[in-house]
């Protein structure tokens, strides 16, 4: 009996330690503020995306799509710094959703929101299945587009 006892503590305390190192999930989008113009935070987005291949890209409606791209990440952007288990099991697209703000000030706000939907191959019968993103190449094209705003900011003002 006390055997029996010893194995379901130590059961219970497998899974509980298995339960407390996994990752909490991180969110499904990324979402940021810029200052600027409508046309201006467009077209960095557009030069933040050059390394990938867009299925739509709308500045009317403030949508841009990258096509389905194979893998967990695009290798063009950056190396991930955790090997990935099959990449070629793994697909996802990029979106992206504008709108327009404007503060009590009069001053021109842009929010961007990122969705990443990343898809993994489970098997023949249930083809792809959602996958979590970690959410860093949403919030590395986020920093990029920033980046892009503050060089044509910096060009414009001049020396």
């Amino acid at each position: 009996m006390n055997t029996i006892l010893k194995g379901v503590l130590i059961l219970i305390t497998g899974l509980m330690v298995g339960c407390a190192s996994m990752q909490p999930s991180a969110e499904p989008f990324a979402t940021r503020l810029f200052a600027g113009t409508y046309d201006d935070v467009w077209l960095a987005t557009l030069k933040a995306l050059n390394d990938y291949p867009l299925k739509l890209s709308n500045k009317d409606a403030g949508k841009i799509h990258s096509e389905m791209v194979n893998g967990p990440y695009n290798e063009m952007l950056f190396s991930h710094p955790e090997p990935i288990q099959l990449p070629e099991r793994f697909r996802y697209s990029m979106k992206f959703s504008f709108g327009r703000l404007e503060t009590s000030d009069n001053k021109n706000m842009v929010r961007i929101r990122v969705v990443k939907e990343l898809e993994k191959f489970q098997d023949f019968y249930t083809g792809w299945t959602p996958y979590p993103s970690d959410g860093l190449e949403e919030r590395l094209l986020l920093y990029r587009i920033d980046h892009i705003l503050s060089m044509e900011r910096a060009l414009a003002q001049g020396p």
